[in-house]
């Protein structure tokens, strides 16, 4: 084999890699960007779910308050009472 013909078949191959390289990177990018959309799907889904958790907590917690609003108003006391505790026991520490 002559020179010109062993750059002439290496010029070949290294423009077949390239493209195959061209092609793999295609391949890439579009599993990349499948990923991409099915993890913004997945954070879409998860964020509904979570509204909807919200709601019924929020929906739960109106109809015990009807249910028994005595017992409502005291753990709202005890709790207002024990963060208040803490906050002075911190406030009065920093002092």
């Amino acid at each position: 084999m002559t020179k010109q013909a062993t750059v002439k078949k290496e010029s070949i191959d290294i423009a077949e890699k390239a493209v195959q390289a061209g092609v793999d990177m295609n391949e890439l990018k579009e599993k990349v960007a499948h990923a991409i959309e099915d993890g913004v799907a997945d954070a879409k889904r998860m964020i509904k779910k979570g509204r909807y958790a919200a709601e019924d907590f929020a929906d739960e917690t109106a109809h015990h308050i009807k249910q028994d609003p005595w017992r409502s108003v005291g753990v709202t006391f005890g709790v207002g009472l024990g963060l208040g505790t803490i906050v002075g026991l911190l406030l009065a520490r920093k002092k």
